[in-house]
Formats: structure tokens, C-alpha cells, sequence
């Protein structure tokens, strides 16, 4: 068996291998629709969930959904 039969055998098929997996991981990523960023506007209605709100000593909401603010994500100052 010489060098390019050997390398017919065993790279080319490892190689493709690997390049399925890839794609198989990275192709579904691609194809979401577009992620939520820090600092972006909101386009939902914000709902605040909790298991036991009377546990939380919170106030139960009208609707089931307790509203704050109109922007999302987690800020803080260092």
C-alpha cells in the first residue's frame, strides 16, 4: 500500500468525520433567529416568575404577571 492510497483510507475519511461533527454542531446555531444583547430595546412584555410569591413577600399581580421596566437583561456597577 503506498502513501496516497494510505492517505485515501484513513485521512480522507477521519477528515470528513470531523467536518460532519462541525457541521452538525455549528449548522443549527447559524439557522436560530437573532439573540437578545444587553442594552437592546425589548420588544416583549416583561414577566417576572416566581413559584410562591407569597413566600417572596411579594404582591400578586392583577394578571398572573408582575410588569417592571421596559428594557431586559442584567446590569450592575463594578
Amino acid at each position: 500500500m503506498d502513501v496516497l492510497v494510505s492517505i485515501l483510507w484513513y485521512a480522507i475519511p477521519s477528515i470528513a468525520l470531523y467536518l460532519l461533527v462541525a457541521a452538525l454542531v455549528i449548522g443549527p446555531r447559524s439557522a436560530r433567529r437573532p439573540r437578545y444583547r444587553v442594552g437592546q430595546p425589548w420588544a416583549h412584555e416583561p414577566m417576572w416568575w416566581t413559584a410562591n410569591p407569597q413566600g417572596a413577600q411579594l404582591a400578586p399581580a392583577q394578571d398572573g404577571h408582575a410588569v417592571a421596566g421596559e428594557r431586559g437583561g442584567a446590569r450592575g456597577s463594578w
